[in-house]
């Protein structure tokens, strides 16, 4: 009897001090541990080939929804984006979702007939920010991948987009797939013109890279975009995120833009292409580039791509992850942070999740 109830003060213990240990985040965050799934989400055994034959035979899409218990991006989704009821009107007509836990044990059985652990799963693709969801077509392919979370307007933007293609697989439209095509959804309004003296203020990439003696940091980004006003405005001007911008070489990149610009890869084009030539669908995202690592064949390549909405905790963990060159020999950003806030812990630092 002493003994369970020695085990019951342990267990009770732990669990206080896992939920002390997760940080304080602003009134109206709450540190979620683990959190219900609205009664929509799709209740599933995790075997992809059966999930996507039922979501073709429904007309539906499949979405992969990985998270993490304890994550605040993850919880703003289901209170600020799942909430609304175009969104959860959209998702329940269009989309069975499936939930993932980027950490857990239960077995998914892919399109191949390969079964992983979730966490092997997340790992083969390359989870590095939760939430992360993907979309699958009526193949199995992917469509779209959304790195981290994303405003409500973003968010039903890009399910608009995907919704919108399969409209016109059917109709053969392709006026309309180009007017809904743009997940930022951008204006005419160009991006801010960068105020801070670090920035670089020439219009050649490849040549910036080749030469600086500082890792490299891109800054894709748009006109009215509030996400895009937050760094600036608040968080780069943090006292410990401007120490590590000083280094960093620093470049922006408006994804509207038809000035012209020389890219990582050598080549001349506009700013607007050669954000399409990379592929970025989010403002902002912030691409890494290793000083003088020059390809003759690709170029410059990224060493590590961020494109999801950062707090100043997160945003610090990002770019210690590429200050110390940590991504050589830990590949899983997410396993990075959590080492980083287990040794603040340790040190006496307050670990803030949303600060």
């Amino acid at each position: 009897m002493k003994s369970f109830l020695f085990i019951c003060l342990l267990l009770l213990l732990s669990s206080v001090a896992l939920s002390a240990g997760e940080g304080h985040l602003n009134e109206g965050m709450v540190n979620p541990g683990f959190y219900e799934k609205p009664e929509w989400f799709k209740d599933s055994f995790l075997e992809l080939n059966d999930e996507l034959e039922n979501a073709n035979e429904n007309n539906r899409q499949l979405i992969l929804y990985f998270h993490q218990d304890g994550c605040p991006y993850c919880k703003k989704l289901l209170d600020d984006n799942f909430s609304r009821k175009d969104i959860i009107e959209k998702m329940r007509q269009n989309f069975d979702l499936l939930e993932i836990n980027m950490w857990g044990d239960k077995t998914v059985t892919l399109l191949t007939g390969e079964e992983l652990s979730e966490k092997e799963f997340a790992r083969q693709m390359k989870i590095m920010f939760t939430p992360t969801l993907i979309i699958l077509d009526k193949k199995g392919q992917l469509q779209l991948r959304m790195n981290g979370y994303y405003a409500p307007d973003k968010f039903s933007a890009a399910l608009d987009s995907v919704i919108s293609k399969k409209v016109i697989s059917k109709k053969s439209s392709s006026k309309s797939e180009k007017k809904h095509s743009n997940i930022n959804t951008p204006s005419a309004a160009p991006a801010k013109k960068p105020t801070e003296k670090f920035i670089y203020k020439g219009n050649d990439l490849a040549s910036l890279i080749n030469t600086s003696k500082k890792p490299v940091m891109i800054l894709f980004e748009q006109g009215e975009c509030a996400e895009c006003d937050e760094l600036h405005g608040d968080i780069f001007r943090r006292l410990p995120v401007y120490k590590q911008l000083q280094q960093f070489s620093i470049a922006q990149v408006d994804i509207n833009s038809e000035e012209s610009i020389i890219g990582p890869d050598g080549q001349n084009m506009s700013q607007k292409e050669l954000a399409k030539a990379l592929k970025i669908q989010y403002t902002p995202s912030i691409l890494f580039y290793e000083s003088g690592s020059y390809n003759k064949k690709s170029g410059h390549e990224a060493v590590f791509r961020s494109e999801a909405y950062l707090k100043s905790f997160h945003i610090q963990a990002l770019f210690d992850y590429i200050i110390s060159k940590a991504y050589l020999s830990e590949p899983e950003f997410q396993r990075f942070v959590q080492r980083r806030a287990d040794k603040m812990r340790e040190d006496g630092s307050e670990v803030d999740l949303w600060q």
